[in-house]
């Protein structure tokens, strides 16, 4: 049976649906911890713009979009952006998912927090921006994340940096013991209306491999669900020693050196960079930032990406980003076989109005670890 992909169009404030739009060439993407995309084109030759209510529904930055397939919601965000080209007759939609609105919110006031939780910091943060008038774009707050970690932080916001909201959680998130986060989207159970919370997951969100586990996805190349993959390595972004810059200036500046504890009885040269976070003021928080950039770039990231079926097991829905997938390569680059354990990172999914859909992974070597 042919999937089914219907496209929301809603007000941004309340959450309004305002119309529905039938959207061709329509791409969409998830990321770890970050905002995902999507960009789709509707075409305007032949229809009533009037009736299917196209201008007052897509306003970038006043108007938000769902993604139902097959009844289920997959994708929501805010459009940021529409563009039309009169040879085509198109309106082309660009859209980031409902966290990137965050981006676009300052820590206008004060706030001064004295171990508290990192996870109730970051729900907070999220709290306090949607009380400012006409700041409240519906995000609540469910049982689906976790609530406390058990790390809990010393950190002042103040008012006169106007700090990035997004930009503050992810910097908490990006500590050497610090927490994923994502805001998720569902049909309300009563309402049968789209809803969304934003969630915290420590010490990580997703499906944590398990050898033997059915649930746990597997992909293999080229005898089994792999179309194609990817393999880049960039020793260009490596470093070993990370510096982290904190606030203050000249010699009162605060700055927190780390290095990996193995990496160089392992044969590996000097490799230095610096991440600037001028607006921490507590050490511990430094030192664990400059901990936890270490242990992201140690080694020459690998950002694998493979091209799946959706229809092929493990079928498109049943794994997520943030899951580890189990990865099993045989061929020239590989001739002795890789099996190892990477995490979803990202995936990007094409509708394939015209075809097949086709969802590209990308996972990363964070949590590699072979198979044995």
């Amino acid at each position: 049976m042919a999937t089914t992909y219907r496209y929301l169009f809603v007000d941004l404030l309340t959450n309004t649906i305002i119309a529905e739009l039938p959207l061709t060439g329509v791409a969409f993407t998830q990321q770890l911890n970050q905002a995902g995309t999507f960009s789709g084109h509707l075409m305007l030759s032949g229809i009533n713009t009037d009736k299917f209510n196209v201008d007052a529904s897509t306003i970038p930055g006043k108007c938000g979009l769902y993604v139902d397939r097959d009844g289920i919601l997959v994708w929501g965000g805010v459009i940021w952006g529409r563009q039309y080209n009169s040879q085509d007759q198109a309106l082309t939609i660009q859209a980031r998912e409902w966290i990137s609105y965050f981006e676009r919110r300052r820590i206008t006031t004060t706030v001064d927090f004295t171990a508290i939780d990192q996870l109730v910091i970051a729900k907070t943060l999220i709290e306090d921006a949607q009380t400012v008038p006409y700041g409240d774009i519906g995000v609540g707050y469910n049982s689906a994340g976790q609530t406390a970690s058990g790390i809990l932080i010393d950190r002042v916001y103040y008012d006169y940096e106007l700090k990035n909201v997004f930009q503050a959680i992810q910097d908490l998130s990006r500590q050497s013991d610090g927490f994923d986060f994502d805001i998720d989207i569902e049909y309300d159970a009563i309402t049968d209306l789209p809803v969304k919370n934003f969630n915290t997951y420590y010490p990580r969100s997703g499906l944590v491999y398990t050898v033997g586990d059915p649930a746990c996805p597997v992909f293999e190349f080229p005898a089994g669900n792999i179309v194609e993959y990817e393999y880049p390595e960039d020793g260009s972004t490596a470093a070993n020693t990370i510096y982290a810059v904190g606030a203050g200036n000249n010699e009162g500046k605060l700055i927190s050196a780390a290095s990996h504890p193995t990496i160089f009885t392992e044969g590996w040269a000097l490799l230095e960079d610096q991440v600037n976070y001028t607006d921490v003021t507590d050490q511990t928080v430094l030192d664990n930032l400059a901990m936890g950039a270490v242990n992201a770039f140690v080694t020459p990231p690998i950002t694998m990406k493979v091209v799946v079926p959706a229809f092929v097991d493990p079928v498109y829905g049943t794994y997520e980003v943030g899951d580890d997938a189990r990865i099993i390569i045989i061929d020239d680059r590989f001739p002795n076989g890789l099996d190892a354990i990477y995490r979803i990172v990202g995936s990007s999914v094409e509708p394939g109005e015209d075809g097949p859909e086709r969802v590209t992974l990308s996972l990363t070597t964070g949590t590699e670890s072979e198979i044995v």
